[in-house]
């Protein structure tokens, strides 16, 4: 760590528990790079103990995007650092802070210093001319607002697209951890349809008895189905499918754990660890990876 770094104590041990969460999963600058989108000479200043690059605001977005990827969850921490760096929590609460008579003065100010500039510039010029021209300026811009508000009003289609682009969009879909005891929903599923569901060798294995690798039905749009079990000691795992339409966190599985995704297509596979886990895509599982980001499903 740095020793002219200025930070307070909470930035100093936030930035200690990043670090060692990232070798800790075996995760370059780069790798983490590319997940937060923060450029790597930053992370790297970041690690040395410099906050001091960037404005602080910038710096603590930073910090946090960096904690949530790579699963540090310490928001006490992260709210200290927050603290130290005097950054408030919304605009509202600086405006809270200003006085009714700050506020009443600086207005005038803002109101005189207008007043005086059209003084200055229509010096010599009748006041009666100077009214006129005012007068004339307010007719025009309530005229246009006028005009502005009907077109509006007549355009009942303009609105409905406005109202669909600002709908909120779907949360970020979770993987799903498969438990032991639950139950393969899909498989049980084509079984109970009448249609003979495929052997699957990977059933016999004590782990995948209960798990669904196949698709909720033939129905179903999403009909790549990913497995990822955890084998040993802890792993990164983030997925990505059909080019962001669902995009699952990422975070730090254990051994033994079992995750299932779907996409309709194309599956984009970030493993921090590759040798700690099988990957199986409906069923089938696929040869070891060979580096730590593949692609599934690519036409």
């Amino acid at each position: 760590m740095a020793d002219d770094m200025t930070f307070g104590s909470a930035g100093a041990l936030l930035v200690r528990k990043l670090t060692q969460a990232r070798k800790e999963r075996g995760l370059s600058l780069e790798e983490v790079s590319a997940e937060t989108r923060i450029q790597k000479n930053h992370l790297e200043k970041i690690e040395a103990g410099d906050l001091t690059f960037l404005p602080s605001a910038y710096v603590y977005a930073f910090l946090k995007e960096y904690a949530q990827v790579i699963g540090v969850d310490d928001p006490q921490l992260i709210e200290s650092c927050r603290d130290e760096l005097s950054i408030p929590t919304d605009l509202k609460s600086r405006k809270e802070t200003q006085s009714p008579e700050e506020d009443s003065s600086q207005k005038g100010e803002r109101f005189s210093g207008i007043f005086g500039a059209a003084s200055s510039a229509g010096a010599g010029i009748s006041p009666v001319v100077l009214v006129g021209g005012a007068v004339f300026l307010v007719i025009v811009l309530l005229a246009v607002g006028f005009f502005m508000f009907s077109a509006v009003h007549e355009n009942p289609q303009t609105n409905s697209r406005q109202n669909q682009e600002t709908e909120v969009l779907p949360a970020i879909p979770e993987p799903t951890i498969v438990e032991p005891d639950s139950v393969a929903l899909a498989d049980s599923s084509q079984e109970g349809s009448g249609e003979s569901a495929p052997e699957l060798a990977v059933k016999q294995e004590a782990w995948a008895k209960d798990v669904s690798f196949l698709p909720e039905s033939p129905d179903s749009p999403y009909q790549q189905v990913l497995i990822v079990h955890i084998t040993q000691d802890l792993s990164w795992v983030k997925i990505i499918a059909d080019d962001g339409d669902r995009v699952y966190p990422g975070a730090s599985f254990k051994a033994g754990e079992v995750l299932r995704y779907e996409a309709k297509r194309k599956l984009w596979v970030n493993i921090g660890r590759p040798p700690f886990v099988d990957l199986y895509l409906n069923g089938e599982k696929l040869p070891p990876m060979s580096k730590r980001t593949i692609v599934l499903g690519e036409e």
